[in-house]
């Protein structure tokens, strides 16, 4: 069995950071639209709905990028796929 390349951590790490700055940019939208409206929020409630999606977004960054480098780790061809474009060239010979 091949030995596996290490998960390179800083890049785990900066899709986390890119996750939080998506997730607190969703939340400061939100926020825009609800303040707009006539329906009073406190503002503890935005800073817990800032905080879960900031939360929300570095988990998925996170997961997303570990996944993609574990699928790229493992020497299983199942998780390989070709792409679309390798497909239908060699259906068209």
């Amino acid at each position: 069995m091949a030995p596996q390349a290490p998960l390179r951590g800083s890049r785990i790490l900066l899709a986390g950071l890119i996750g939080t700055g998506l997730g607190a940019s969703l939340a400061v939208m939100l926020h825009a639209v609800v303040t707009h409206t006539p329906v009073e929020v406190s503002p503890r409630t935005f800073a817990l709905f800032f905080a879960i999606f900031c939360g929300f977004g570095a988990f998925a960054g996170l997961t997303l990028e570990t996944v993609r480098q574990l699928q790229l780790s493992n020497p299983d061809p199942a998780y390989h796929p070709r792409s679309l474009r390798s497909r239908s060239r060699r259906d068209r010979s």
